[in-house]
């Protein structure tokens, strides 16, 4: 059965708002986790500028949600989980991965599985189908390289 109306914005509502619970869960959980096996610490040393070489933190992707289409891709969008971190140059050597989305301290990378031609499909593959997700310090990334 299709939802129109009203019943589609209580959906809506009620997926976003489960979604936001499960997030505030699942970060908290998250952080916890990572100062007790050192990913906090790690995260700390990748952004000073002589660690430039492993300054890309490779996340996969678990969930994503959005209240509807049209709202703006943002990093609560998705619930990630730490893969490991990379060289920059990882995000510069691979097609499938894509520019999401640029915040005040990072610029935020998607990887998808293959490579898509079209920007549309490549927007849409990315924020449904996405596998990782690639965060890097905004000076390293938009630059490209150090210094």
């Amino acid at each position: 059965m299709k939802l129109w109306g009203n019943w589609l914005l209580a959906q809506s509502l009620v997926s976003t708002a489960l979604y936001k619970l499960l997030r505030l869960v699942f970060i908290t959980v998250q952080r916890i986790y990572w100062y007790l096996n050192g990913t906090s610490q790690k995260q700390r040393e990748a952004r000073l500028p002589h660690n430039y070489e492993w300054s890309a933190q490779v996340l996969d992707v678990v969930l994503f949600h959005k209240f509807c289409a049209g709202q703006t891709t943002t990093v609560d969008n998705f619930l990630c989980t730490h893969n490991r971190f990379e060289n920059p140059q990882y995000i510069i050597d691979n097609d499938n991965i894509t520019l999401m989305i640029i915040t005040e301290r990072d610029a935020v990378f998607c990887e998808t599985e293959q490579k898509s031609s079209c920007l549309r499909r490549c927007v849409h593959k990315l924020t449904t189908l996405s596998t990782r997700s690639l965060v890097g310090q905004v000076a390293a990334a938009t630059c490209g390289s150090p210094g």
